[in-house]
């Protein structure tokens, strides 16, 4: 709470401050760059100024890698509809119910990192990071806020930025996602607050990017309603509201934090070379030296205060009636990386161009792991401290603007995870504007096991396994054209000694397994946008076959399809009137343990049935706002009163929602 109320107080200072700040962003670079018309325009006429998104530039720590690379702010009205992090056309879920509720991908897609994972991961799609955090250069406080109702689901996001020195900006983010839950015991409430800050120096040689940020994610856990005929009953006379269907759990719930603080510096040493093009802008150093180091807290915690009946948890190994359960990770991590760019003097294009990473990076972990009586006495306390030391290296060579690759090398030499890897490369090949570009990549991973599939103690779960790391081979192609709107590509992935969670007997208990021999997948992606006058197609497919389905438990063909018609209305009310359909193909469903906080596969589980989704949505750009109304689900009871994702948890019924953005630019 006090956390709460110093960030709301941070905000409301960065939100309605007075304009005594200084506002002008003009910097040089070897003192050789002129104004441009905007900085003219606003130093000449400061009382007729309007101000726009063409003041505010943004970048984020994956723009900063090689170079400091800024984009104008986006306020289209693009995907506006599509607000759900849970829906998201290229990203879908499988989820236990609704927003703030446990969720992991639909389509196959692994991580890539390596070193100590405490395993945990199915509120991950809600967490906000240091990768996730924009920071701004503005020539004029910006802020947005956004707002989405619907039903039981409400979204609230705030963002405030501006520059209190000609190069130093603030700002401050916060990102709610509330709702009551269609079914009892389904309240979920997930969190997140930053506050950020960019400074460069006037000469652009010095770069620092610093956050903090504190999440929360707290959410009810029902087990599923009793009623498994809840779609497939036609008698009417037997139906009940959905907030009067009986839950198997009515106490449990998930209590999850995150917080993170966060500090990255760069410097640029020797010559700095500079390329300006329609929309971004580059700073181009030729030796930097990063330095970065965070600190972070998190903790997963479980619990219950009620007999149940056993049939989604096993019966309580020390306590029948309460669980509480928890685990928490403190890691800090230093890193230190040295760059070389060896290139020529010409800006024409930038060709034969080397370039050469090498560092080190160092991780501090402290875990623990508590079971509880329901008096908050332990019967189970197991901490443990350990580290890693991880070598980095990157390779880059750019024949010409059309053709370059890169190398990426992270080993793991010292700790507790000696022996992980990740090498990766990838080569970007532009044919021609007509033709498109291709991207090649590659990579391989050697991943120590994640820390849940080792070692676990609570209430209601317990194991120790000796697990060996898992190895995954991928080869990716992809097919970009800009000009015909295409795009098109295939991974395959080859992966030996896969871990997941498989159900033990016929009962509800569950233990981490791993796949004796070697797992293939293959898939294939296309997107084509058509326009055909004020009507236009998006149209996104994806093919995925594996030779283990009983494991990789993954829609075979899934699509996502966006057909919208464009109207100005009184000549500036922008409009798009559409429909949205997305469909996947029946698989083996996954069940989920709330103890445990894990999907994992059925010994002989159904396929679930699918039908498609359809959404209709109106969406409209005024000045300064967009906004959209949008049916979800508006065919249910057309094809079948209702769906579900994971096993036994029903998804919402169709529901109405409103939102709106809105930017603030003085």
């Amino acid at each position: 709470m006090y956390k709460f109320l110093v960030l709301s107080v941070l905000f409301c200072l960065l939100l309605f401050g007075q304009g005594a700040f200084a506002q002008d962003l003009k910097t040089t670079v070897r003192e050789n760059k002129e104004l441009d018309s905007l900085r003219k325009k606003l130093d000449g006429g400061k009382d007729s100024v309007i101000f726009t998104s063409k003041y505010v530039r943004y970048t984020t720590l994956g723009l900063t890698k090689d170079s400091i690379q800024t984009f104008p702010l986006d306020t289209s009205l693009r995907n506006f509809q599509n607000y759900s992090v849970l829906n998201q056309p290229r990203r879908p879920t499988i989820n236990t119910g609704g927003p703030g509720m446990a969720a992991q991908l639909m389509l196959f897609e692994p991580s890539k990192s390596i070193g100590f994972d405490p395993g945990f991961h199915s509120f991950d799609i809600y967490r906000m990071s240091p990768e996730d955090i924009i920071y701004y250069q503005a020539r004029t406080q910006f802020s947005n806020l956004y707002y989405v109702s619907g039903g039981p689901e409400q979204v609230f996001k705030a963002t405030h930025t501006q520059n209190i020195k000609p190069n130093l900006n603030v700002g401050a983010n916060y990102y709610q996602i509330g709702s009551k839950g269609v079914y009892n015991n389904q309240k979920a409430n997930d969190l997140n607050t930053s506050l950020f800050t960019w400074y460069q120096s006037p000469n652009k040689r010095y770069n620092l990017w610093a956050t903090a940020i504190f999440s929360s994610f707290k959410a009810g856990e029902n087990g599923t309603v009793n009623n498994d005929n809840l779609f497939t009953n036609v008698d009417a006379t037997q139906r009940v509201s959905h907030e009067a269907e009986v839950v198997r759990l009515t106490t449990a719930k998930q209590h999850w934090h995150n917080n993170i603080f966060f500090l990255k510096q760069s410097y640029f040493i020797g010559r700095i070379d500079t390329v300006e093009q329609p929309v971004m802008k580059k700073v181009l150093p030729t030796n930097k030296v990063t330095y970065t180091v965070s600190y972070n807290t998190q903790s997963f915690g479980f619990s219950k205060s009620e007999a149940d009946d056993h049939s989604v948890l096993p019966k309580g190994l020390i306590d029948t009636v309460s669980t509480n359960d928890s685990t928490s990770v403190s890691h800090l991590r230093n890193e230190f990386i040295y760059s070389f760019f060896l290139r020529g003097k010409s800006q024409a294009f930038i060709k034969n161009e080397l370039k050469i990473d090498v560092g080190i990076r160092h991780d501090y972990y402290k875990y623990t792991q508590l079971a509880r009586y329901a008096d908050l006495t332990n019967y189970y306390d197991y901490s443990a401290t350990f580290q890693n030391s991880t070598l980095l290296g990157a390779l880059g060579y750019r024949f010409s603007d059309r053709m370059d690759l890169n190398v990426d090398l992270q080993q793991i030499f010292q700790g507790r995870q000696i022996g992980d890897f990740l090498y990766e490369a990838k080569s970007n090949v532009r044919l021609s504007n007509a033709a498109g570009r291709v991207v090649l990549g590659a990579y391989i991973q050697n991943k120590s096991p994640e820390e849940v599939y080792i070692r676990y103690f609570g209430n209601h779960y317990n194991w120790a396994e000796g697990l060996d790391r898992t190895k995954t081979v991928n080869l990716s192609f992809n097919y970009i054209n800009d000009k015909y709107k295409f795009e098109a590509g295939a991974q395959y992935y080859l992966i030996n000694k896969y871990l997941y969670f498989a159900q033990v007997g016929s009962g509800v208990d569950i233990r981490p397994t791993q796949e004796g021999g070697s797992i293939n997948l293959l898939k294939v992606t296309v997107g084509k946008k058509v326009d055909f006058g004020k009507f236009h197609l998006d149209s996104y497919l994806v093919y995925q076959k594996t030779d283990s389905k009983s494991i990789l438990r993954t829609p075979e063909v899934y699509t996502f399809n966006s057909l919208y018609r464009n109207q100005t209305f009184f000549k500036v009310l922008k409009t798009d009137v559409g429909i949205d359909l997305r469909y996947n193909t029946p698989y083996d469903a996954l069940a989920y343990s709330p103890a445990a906080s894990q999907f994992y596969t059925l010994n002989n589980g159904p396929q679930l049935k699918t039908e498609p989704i359809i959404d209709v949505w109106v969406r409209a750009s005024l000045r300064k706002a967009n906004l959209f109304l949008k049916y979800d689900y508006v065919n249910q009871g057309l094809f079948s009163k209702g769906y579900y994702s994971v096993y036994k948890y029903p998804m919402p019924d169709r529901m109405l929602k409103f939102g709106v953005s809105w930017n603030f630019y003085d």
